[in-house]
Parts: structure tokens; sequence; C-alpha cells
């Protein structure tokens, strides 16, 4: 029996393999961008190591493609099930990863050397960190076109070339932008004031 069985609710290996090798330039494109969101808050991760390590997973099996998702939303959904297992292997570590060890001069007569430490990111930077990224997920209620134009606003690119990007038309980028701005608006009703 192969690693991914045969079965009617997922797609069988050669099905996946099939779609990645679809897969243009702009979806990759899309790919490696919720890849570089997921990758915000990890150490010794890049959004290519996050990327493959997803796609390892469908192709050898240790991840199902269900049948009629859109590849983007699985890519993304494996990619979230891999971060949030580093992010709890990170909790559980003795290793505090966001410590960075500063250099020093070392006197070869001391028989024990001391490290200086030096932190870069307070437990209160990142808890709201983390607080306004679920409450901005929240808000996006789990729409794909949503999520979609945050990751290109998050990647710095707007207006015709996150359209373009995205490969909507204009109409369709303005209904989703108008509805992405009123849910950041509940987010942060004086925003418009500042």
């Amino acid at each position: 029996m192969s690693a991914i069985q045969e079965s009617e609710d997922h797609l069988t290996r050669s099905e996946v393999e099939t779609v990645l090798s679809d897969f243009q330039a702009a979806d990759w494109h899309r790919a490696k961008s919720i890849a570089v969101v997921f990758c915000l808050n990890l150490t010794d991760w890049s959004a290519d190591d996050l990327l493959q390590e997803a796609m390892f997973k469908l192709l050898s099996g240790a991840r199902i493609w269900p049948r009629d998702i859109h590849p983007l939303v699985v890519l993304k959904t494996v990619m979230h099930s891999i971060t949030s297992n580093i992010h709890k292997r990170n909790e559980l570590s003795p290793i505090d990863v966001n410590v960075v060890v500063d250099q020093v001069e070392l006197d070869l007569d001391d028989k024990l050397p001391t490290v200086q430490g030096m932190t870069t990111l307070t437990p209160e930077v990142e808890t709201s960190d983390k607080q306004q990224i679920a409450a901005l997920y929240a808000a996006l209620g789990g729409d794909e076109d949503l999520e979609l134009l945050v990751v290109e606003w998050a990647d710095g690119i707007r207006g015709a070339e996150a359209r373009e990007e995205l490969g909507w038309d204009d109409k369709k980028y303005d209904a989703v932008r108008q509805r992405l701005l009123r849910r950041l608006a509940v987010l942060d009703p004086d925003r418009s004031k500042k």
C-alpha cells in the first residue's frame, strides 16, 4: 500500500504531483507570500524552508490533500500546522530563541567564561504581536480572498501591482479591498482618525 492511500476524499500522490507541477509563477509567489507570513515569528526558518516542508509532507503522504479544496488553501493549512508544531516545540524547549548571545572577550586566565545576554523581543511585544495577528485572522473569518490580499499587503504590494499579482480584475480587487478595510476598521475604529 502506498504512503498516500487511494481514496475518493483526497488526492493520490500522482495527483498531488500533477497539481504542484501545474502551478504557475503567480501561484508560487502567492504560496511563498503565505509562507513569509507564517515565518514572521520563527527563528531559523525561511519561507522557502516552510514551503518545501509543506510540499514534502503532502508528497510523502504525511499530510493528505483533500479533493475540491483550492491548492493555496491546502498549502496554507499544512504550513499553519507545521508552524504551530514548531511554536509548541519552541515553547517546551529549554533554549530561548529570542535571546541573542553577545560576543564577549574571554580572558584566558578566567576559569569560567561569562556570557552577556541580550533580548530583542520582550514578552509583552511578543504577546501583543500574537494577539494582533490572531485578531486579524479572526476578523478575516476564513475568507480566502481577504487572506490573500492581507498577504500581499504584508509583503508591501499594493494597488495595481497587488491586483496583478493576485490575478484579479479591477472590480474584484476593489470589492475585496473594501471588505478588508471594513474588517480592519472594526479592529481599530480610531485608525481613520489618525
